[in-house]
């Protein structure tokens, strides 16, 4: 799909607590093997579409590092690309540091591309979605701007902070507003927006005026407000989560370990591409036993695991016992520690005999690097 362009926004994720404090959350590792931009970069590349930016907020390092030689979500390597859209007067000020201003400073999307459409995703909110359908219904409507909701019934926990829409009859948003937990019924934004070109141009050359701090989402919500343009919208079904807090990230995370959640988001003829890892496959102790988890490539795991998330190159030693907790790579634990209700970072080293305890409700996390 040539005339389309899709953008991956992280200017608008919010943070997971401790665990984003030194890295983006579209760089953040989930499941083990995969960081959160993977499902959106995949969405691009499943969809056939060929051109993708990533608008980078801050933590470049992060993404950079994950993002690799950026070929593993293109499925056309000898047209297609991914770039990595930079907004250096926005490290200078926060204020400037949004996703049109990032645009603005990457402006070959208006100008010197021959793209009629932009699709904008973004990494906290994931979900499997065959963007050529929207699209073709944005066309085919002669439409300048579609947002994709999701529909929830527990909008009262849920999705709290982001934008809810109403919809009529005829399809058309009549109201965005911010969904502040009052409703248990709701039409959530999944932040994906499809907007025409020269529609995205109009936005940005009023942003000035408007409000020079404003973001996509409040443009388009200008725009709504203030009778520039109609928005069309368009249902998304199946498994949908937005990731905000590190209390979601564990919960979601441990729900995928249910094999019925799981095959409502890994869909056999929906592959979730990653950067790969030259490493060798897990290697499980004469005394190991591994029950409802997922365990990385590169783990050596001689100790006991339960309900568990093990990235790459975990060391768990024997006699110790992992419950409930999300470990990420080069994580090594010692002889006979116990480890329950956890998130430990990389690189962190639980020494012989310790434990390491939170709760359902409140889970421990250690910092990358630390050593107890």
């Amino acid at each position: 799909m040539r005339d389309v362009i899709g953008l991956l926004d992280c200017h608008n994720s919010p943070g997971l607590g401790p665990l984003t404090h030194e890295r983006d959350l579209a760089s953040t590792s989930f499941l083990g093997r995969y960081a959160f931009m993977d499902f959106a970069l995949s969405n691009f590349c499943n969809s056939e579409i060929e051109t993708v930016g990533i608008l980078v907020r801050d933590h470049q390092r992060s993404i950079l590092k994950h993002t690799g030689n950026m070929l593993s979500w293109v499925n056309n390597t000898k047209t297609g690309r991914t770039t990595i859209f930079y907004n250096e007067r926005g490290q200078l000020n926060e204020m400037y540091n949004s996703d049109i201003n990032n645009i603005k400073e990457n402006d070959w999307v208006l100008y010197d591309s021959n793209a009629s459409y932009i699709v904008f995703l973004a990494p906290h909110v994931v979900y499997d979605l065959d963007i050529r359908i929207p699209l073709e219904e944005h066309i085919a409507r002669h439409e300048e701007v579609t947002i994709v909701y999701h529909e929830i019934e527990d909008a009262d926990q849920e999705f709290l902070g982001a934008y809810a829409v109403d919809v009529d009859k005829n399809g058309y948003i009549n109201d965005i507003y911010i969904n502040d937990g009052r409703k248990k019924k709701a039409k959530v934004s999944l932040e994906c927006w499809i907007v025409n070109r020269t529609t995205l141009a109009d936005l940005i050359r009023r942003h000035v005026r408007v409000n020079a701090s404003f973001g996509m989402k409040d443009m388009i919500a200008y725009g709504l407000e203030n009778g520039i343009f109609k928005i069309h919208a368009y249902e998304h079904r199946g498994y949908a989560r937005r990731f905000d807090s590190l209390k979601h990230y564990v919960d979601y995370s441990f729900e995928l370990l249910d094999r019925k959640v799981a095959d409502t988001l890994f869909l056999d003829d929906w592959p979730i591409y990653t950067l790969t890892h030259d490493t060798p496959p897990a290697l499980y102790g004469l005394n190991s036993k591994v029950e409802n988890s997922f365990i990385s490539n590169g783990c050596i795991i001689e100790g006991e695991v339960k309900d568990s998330i093990i990235c790459r190159n975990v060391r768990i030693g024997r006699g110790s016992k992992i419950s409930r907790s999300i470990l990420l790579s080069n994580v090594a634990v010692g002889t006979n520690c116990a480890v329950t209700d956890a998130v430990i970072d990389k690189y962190a080293v639980v020494t012989t005999r310790h434990a390491v305890s939170g709760s359902l409700e409140d889970p421990v996390y250690l910092k990358q690097g630390d050593i107890l």
